[in-house]
C-alpha cells in the first residue's frame, strides 16, 4: 500500500449521535448479560436454600421451601421484565431523547481537522483533539453506512486520555479513499485479531 492516506475531516453533531446510539445498543447488551447473571446467583442460592431445608425436614418444616420457589418467581419475573422490556425501553428513551432533540440542543460539538493514516499509524487532528497512536491502540473497527468508527482502549498515556472514539465519516471519503481505508481496516482487524464491537439495525 502507498501511505499516507490524508482525510479531510468535518464531523458533525449527527455523526457523533450515530456513535451514541451504537453505545447505548451496547450499554443495553452489558445490562441484559449483568440481569443475567444476577438472576443466576439469584436462583443459585434459593436452590441451595431450598436443598438445606429439605435436607432439615426433621428440623424445619418442608414446606418452608416453598418460600424458596415463591421468591424465586418474584426474581423470575424482575429478571424477565428488565431483559426483555426495561432494557428495551432505556433504549429507546435515549435514543428518541437524541433524535428529537437533535435540532435545538447541542449534545456534541462539531469538529474540523485531518486524518493522515500511515502504515504502523495514524495521526488524528482536530480542532477538538490532537491524537498519534500505533494501530494496536485501537480495539474495534466499526464501519456503518455512514461511518468509520475506530473504539480505542483505554490508556493512561497522555496522548490517549480521555479518547474513546476516532470516527470518520464515509461522506468525507472519494470513492478511492473509501477503499483506500477499507483495506487499511481490514488489515488493521487482521493484524490484531480485533473482535466485532456492537450491531444495531438503526445504524448497520
Amino acid at each position: 500500500m502507498e501511505y499516507p492516506l490524508i482525510v479531510q475531516l468535518d464531523i458533525g453533531q449527527d455523526d457523533f449521535i450515530q456513535v451514541e446510539i451504537l453505545e447505548q445498543r451496547l450499554d443495553m447488551q452489558l445490562a441484559r448479560k449483568s440481569y443475567l447473571k444476577a438472576f443466576a446467583a439469584e436462583s443459585a442460592v434459593l436452590g441451595a436454600a431450598a436443598v438445606f431445608i429439605l435436607f432439615f425436614q426433621n428440623v424445619i418444616l418442608p414446606d418452608r421451601a416453598w418460600f424458596c420457589l415463591f421468591f424465586w418467581a418474584l426474581f423470575a419475573f424482575h429478571f424477565v421484565y428488565n431483559y426483555f422490556f426495561g432494557c428495551k425501553r432505556e433504549f429507546s428513551l435515549a435514543v428518541n431523547h437524541l433524535l428529537t432533540n437533535r435540532d435545538g440542543h447541542t449534545f456534541f460539538t462539531p469538529e474540523k481537522g485531518m486524518a493522515y493514516f500511515f502504515e504502523d499509524r495514524c495521526e488524528y487532528l482536530t480542532d477538538e483533539q490532537r491524537r498519534f497512536f500505533d494501530y494496536d491502540r485501537i480495539r474495534h473497527i466499526k464501519k456503518t453506512r455512514h461511518l468509520f468508527i475506530f473504539v480505542m482502549k483505554r490508556s493512561r498515556e497522555k496522548n490517549m486520555r480521555g479518547f474513546a472514539y476516532m470516527v470518520i465519516p464515509k461522506r468525507n471519503l472519494s470513492d478511492e479513499q473509501h477503499k483506500f481505508l477499507d483495506s487499511i481496516c481490514d488489515e488493521i482487524i487482521r493484524k490484531y485479531s480485533l473482535a466485532p464491537w456492537t450491531d444495531s439495525s438503526i445504524m448497520d
